[in-house]
């Protein structure tokens, strides 16, 4: 019983790791892989991608890469970090100096993909074109008035507090308590089964009934020791 209910808390465990490394996943557009950008520039440019799938509905994702790249390349980074069916993804190639891209179907009529790659080349920083992508990316959106509607399942909050769904401290530490949890499970599985003697009454789990049958016996004696003391002679008292 204690091994089914350890199995199923280590299979909900590793349900709840899983989920947090895909939730994960579907919050990020901008993929550095040539580390070109500082983190508080990648965070800047992900919250307007962000602020743009939550006003208009598209995700638009941007990657800089030094691998071969190709059509199928964009399309996986897309499939992979998002399920809005409205949206693109622009792949730089920086080995090549080429450009791949990947737009679903009903986002097709949306972009004019020559307009982002000449603004993103039209400055000398990756964080500045990247920035400017995003401009003309919204200004195309914001100019059609027929806007899909986007429907965001996570909680934001205001002002200049940060968004708790987001936030890395809270995710490090459920990480970390769910990993002691699972350590100390273990090792107490296995603690478990190093007892291989247990408190008995008596010694007839260590015995086979019928097993034993005294078929003769003997004494042998190794030893004779005789000691004599002499009886005391009682005296006549006359």
């Amino acid at each position: 019983m204690i091994k089914k209910l350890l199995t199923i808390f280590l299979i909900t465990a590793i349900c709840i790791c899983s989920s947090i490394s895909v939730s994960a996943y579907t919050e990020q557009y901008v993929f550095d892989y040539e580390n070109a950008l500082s983190y508080d520039e990648v965070q800047e440019l992900e919250s307007t991608a962000e602020q743009i799938e939550n006003e208009y509905g598209y995700c638009v994702m941007f990657c800089i890469t030094d691998e071969e790249t190709d059509e199928n390349y964009a399309q996986n980074i897309y499939d992979t970090y998002t399920d809005n069916e409205n949206g693109m993804v622009f792949v730089h190639d920086t080995e090549s100096e080429s450009y791949h891209y990947y737009v679903t179907e009903p986002a097709k009529s949306r972009f004019d993909l020559t307009k982002m790659q000449d603004a993103y080349d039209s400055n000398n920083s990756y964080f500045g074109g990247i920035e400017y992508f995003y401009t003309v990316v919204e200004n195309s959106l914001s100019y059609d008035d027929t806007e899909i509607e986007y429907t965001d399942t996570d909680v934001y909050t205001t002002g200049d507090e940060t968004d708790s769904s987001k936030s890395p401290v809270k995710t490090i530490i459920l990480c970390i308590v769910v990993g002691m949890a699972m350590g100390f499970i273990i090792i107490f599985a296995i603690a478990s089964k190093n007892k291989s003697v247990r408190m008995q009454k008596n010694a007839t789990v260590y015995t086979r009934p019928g097993s034993f049958v005294v078929t003769g016996s003997y004494d042998n004696f190794l030893y004779k020791n005789l000691d004599k003391t002499p009886k005391p002679k009682q005296e006549n008292k006359n």
